[in-house]
């Protein structure tokens, strides 16, 4: 059989199913890619932002003997060859070449005291002397000139050296100042000349912050600090340098080729740079060994947990909009095959085989489904991001599921030649094995939910690779992926509860309507208690496509409640400024008069130490009832008692402590405050007669910024709410997870729409040919439209509700299992829940659009009804 006839004869079928499977397979394409692509942007991002140390790689060797061979800028360079002839080929991909980037080596010799300057003695001071690379083309000289090659002074090396000009400024050091170093060995140096950094936001220079500062250490028992500043000597005193080995150190600094990073190689990442760890002590060997000081790996296997998180949350959702889109299209091409059936009835009884049957339904649903399919695999090429193998398997999957589909009904439905029968005769009852299949299909969803809310979303260390392309949930670890298909395979599970049971409410309903003077309630309760085959699918796609967009909006606000939580325990206050040095009242009163201030609450932050246990603890002596007004809007939650301590010191009895008053035991606890003042435990007192160094500040559009203006102190700091919040809500990764959800969301609606669309067409042909029947007998057109919304909308509207409360119930029946907290900074957070009004708009939006659609469904007019319901065949 040609299938092409069918294909033009159904062309309105055909292109609603070509356009449903272009949306799967353009989601099942690009969301992947977006993710990847999203991760290796954040993996970039997280490394740049990461501390000098953290984000490259940072090799040392401390000099404990002198060298056996003049310390050179070649013989430095030549070290630095050998260190990259042991990076592994991971490890040397993402390194960048040297020269560029931040990438440099060093020598400094540290601890060396001024003994005087200019023969004006100094104490407490301290002259550091450093050589960097490639320092020419990083700093411009504003005065003096580049140190030159060394000279000798009173039977010693003399060595010129260039000092940054704010340190040397507070450390009295000018140019041509000659100091005295007071070491074990005779050495003195001049002050050539002072610079300034050409860029102060490269890398580089975090990398050697002592050079543009003055480091200040307070010895142990000492009440006055030590100062230290660097000073740099040219490539021709490298050699003398070189044979001062006490307290001298040699790094080398691999700046790390970001662009170059992919969130997928993460693991083999890690190993390398551990590997690179063990085999520097084999590239730098003799008295003073190299070392390997980095935490990049570390930094890697703590994105590396956030990545799969975020993974696992996009796999429950991902999860189920695969089945709710494989539902929706399994709709269509039922509705395809229904259209068509007259046809192939005709030519199965004429002779058709089986097999020639089956081949030609498939390809009346290929010719729509395979151009769709391919259509959103190259719309998902315009989404940047890497090609992973989910893209070229996904529209394969979902074209082949729906030629499978296709071919199953068309075997089913023509097995035998004119087996044809009417569906809506008697109510067909379930056979026992698809009774004990649904059965089997609700314990097994409820074993998933168990299992994720046991034992979490299970996120391995396997390398498989996730939606983004990174290591996928559970794999690895003895962990598996069952548990991520939990919210779908409630939301079936729950479908199949509905379908089964939705009679029992109706039938009451019908017997209520039968006692009621018009006939069309009962008609329409009866006709849509009735089991129709035609009523299964849909509803098992509506209520998972209800579900786990419910679900997906949900978590999208705890996550932003969440967020907001942590954001309060990381601020403390609406605004907080906070200084070395106490707050006189005059700074207080500026303060109060900055613009949009209502109030401002002194506090007296004092840290102290609480024995062994806890080495760092703070106590803030505030007015506790006055805090809670501050605090009226947050999560947080002060209780009315005199002494509040963090949960870690509930149940001490009496704190004995600096600032805490005698005999006064802790009246009450104070959760998620303690992270806002401290890494230890937090104890509020009443306050006392210190001076404030902490302000509370309550007001409207509080900028951090204005608020030190105001101030005008030196070393304060401010924090606000919204930049604690700007800070959690824009990493990258919670703005891909947020993205992410939304269109899952958005497509779930979507679909949820498209299968109330579809079965209401799907219907209408056994609708058109009852309603013609009725119209002949007199039923007026209003009456029929009511009677279509009758027998469309409960079914409809009771897969709504349970769509809604069950997405609404997801997130409390798997909440154990979802760990938000790599999203919130890792602060253990617990935000108000949020209320369900996105949600329950959703759910309302599909079901306002179903009884609309019903209502506008077409009805015969009264004129020509019977000659309607002739050609029907449902008169005599």
């Amino acid at each position: 059989m040609n299938p092409w006839p069918l294909v033009r004869a159904h062309r309105g079928v055909a292109a609603v199913l070509a356009l449903l499977t272009l949306s799967a397979c353009l989601l099942l394409a690009a969301v992947p890619k977006a993710t990847r692509s999203a991760y290796d942007g954040a993996l970039r991002d997280v490394t740049a932002t990461a501390a000098a140390g953290v984000g490259d790689l940072v090799v040392v060797s401390p000099r404990r003997a002198g060298p056996n061979a003049p310390v050179t800028r070649e013989s430095l360079l030549a070290m630095e060859r050998s260190l990259r002839a042991v990076l592994p080929a991971e490890l040397s991909a993402v390194t960048a070449p040297p020269g560029s980037g931040s990438g440099h080596h060093s020598l400094r010799k540290t601890r060396e005291p001024i003994a005087s300057v200019d023969g004006e003695p100094r104490n407490y001071q301290y002259l550091d002397l450093g050589w960097l690379s490639d320092t020419a083309a990083r700093v411009r000289y504003v005065a003096g000139r580049p140190p030159g090659p060394p000279a000798r002074l009173g039977g010693g090396p003399l060595l010129e050296v260039a000092l940054a000009r704010e340190p040397a400024a507070e450390m009295r050091l000018g140019v041509g100042a000659t100091v005295l170093l007071g070491g074990p060995q005779p050495l003195a140096a001049r002050v050539s000349g002072l610079f300034e950094p050409v860029r102060p936001d490269d890398r580089y220079w975090e990398h050697n912050t002592s050079v543009r500062r003055v480091v200040k250490i307070r010895p142990p028992r000492s009440e006055i600090d030590d100062r230290y500043v660097t000073g740099l000597v040219s490539d021709a005193s490298l050699p003398v340098l070189g044979r001062l080995y006490a307290n001298t150190t040699y790094r080398w600094v691999f700046d790390i080729d970001r662009p170059a990073l992919r969130a997928a190689r993460i693991p083999e990442l890690a190993e390398a740079v551990r590997a690179f760890r063990g085999a520097v002590p084999v590239a730098i060997h003799g008295s003073s060994p190299g070392a390997l000081e980095t935490s990049f790996d570390e930094l890697l296997t703590g994105y590396l947990g956030r990545v799969r998180a975020a993974d696992a949350l996009l796999l429950l959702v991902l999860g189920g909009l695969l089945a709710v889109a494989l539902g929706v299209i399994a709709l269509a091409v039922r509705l395809l095959g229904d259209r068509a059936r007259l046809s192939l009835a005709l030519a199965r009884a004429r002779g058709a085989s089986l097999a020639r049957v089956a081949a030609t339904a498939t390809a009346v649903t290929s010719a729509a489904a395979v151009p769709g399919a391919a259509a959103g695999y190259a719309l998902s090429y315009a989404v940047p991001g890497e090609v992973t193998a989910v893209t070229h398997l996904g529209p394969l999957s979902v074209a082949a599921a729906a030629a499978l589909i296709a071919a199953g009904q068309a075997v089913a439905a023509h097995r035998l030649p004119l087996g044809e029968r009417r569906a809506d005769v008697a109510a067909a009852r379930p056979s026992p094995r698809r009774i004990a299949a649904e059965a089997a299909v609700v314990v097994v969803a409820l074993i998933g939910a168990y299992l994720l809310r046991s034992r979490g979303l299970g996120t391995g260390t396997g390398g498989a690779s996730g939606p983004g392309g990174g290591p996928a949930p559970g794999t690895g670890d003895g962990t598996d992926p069952f548990p991520l298909l939990a919210p779908a395979g409630l939301a079936v599970a729950a479908a199949l509860v509905v379908l089964r049971c939705h009679s029992l409410p109706l039938r009451l309903a019908v017997r209520l309507a039968a006692r009621a003077r018009s006939a069309v309630p009962f008609l329409g309760l009866a006709l849509a208690a009735r089991s129709r085959p035609v009523s299964a699918l849909p509803v098992l796609v509506l209520l998972p496509a209800l579900a786990v967009s419910v679900f997906g909006a949900t978590v999208s606000g705890e996550l932003t409640a969440t967020q907001e939580a942590a954001a309060w325990q990381r601020a403390g206050a609406p605004a907080r400024l906070d200084a070395d040095l106490p707050f006189s009242p005059e700074v207080i009163e500026r303060v109060r008069r900055v613009p949009g201030v209502r109030r401002v609450l002194p506090a007296t932050r004092t840290p102290v130490r609480l024995g062994e246990e806890f080495p760092t603890a703070t106590v803030l002596a505030v007015d506790v009832r006055a805090y809670r007004a501050v605090l009226r809007d947050a999560p947080i939650v002060l209780p009315d008692a005199p002494v509040l301590v963090s949960p870690e010191l509930a149940g001490r009895g009496a704190i004995e402590a600096p600032g805490v008053p005698p005999r006064l035991s802790p009246g009450g606890v104070v959760t998620g405050l303690a992270a806002a003042y401290g890494s230890g435990p937090l104890i509020v007192v009443p306050p006392g007669g210190a001076l404030p160094n902490t302000l509370l500040v309550e007001g409207d559009g509080l900028d951090g910024g204005r608020l030190l203006a105001a101030a005008a102190q030196p070393g304060a700091q401010a924090r606000t709410f919204e930049g604690a919040l700007a800070e959690i809500t824009r990493a990258p990764l919670t703005t891909t997870l947020r993205r992410a959800l939304a269109v899952v969301t958005a497509a779930l609606a979507c679909y949820a729409l498209a299968a109330v669309a579809v079965a209401l067409v799907a219907g209408a042909a056994d609708r058109t040919g009852a309603l013609s029947h009725l119209c002949a007998l007199g039923l007026p057109e209003s009456q029929a439209r009511r009677l279509t919304v009758l027998e469309v909308s409960p079914m409809i509207l009771l897969s709504t509700a349970a769509g809604l409360l069950l997405g609404l119930a997801l997130p409390a029946v798997l909440g154990p299992g979802l760990d938000l907290r790599v999203f919130t900074g890792d602060l253990a957070a617990a935000g108000r829940p949020p209320g369900p009004a996105v949600p329950v708009l959703l759910a309302c939006g599909v079901a306002a659009a179903t009884v609309l659609g019903a209502f506008l469904h077409p009805v015969p007019g009264r004129r020509g009804s019977l000659g309607t319901a002739l050609r029907a065949g449902d008169l005599g």
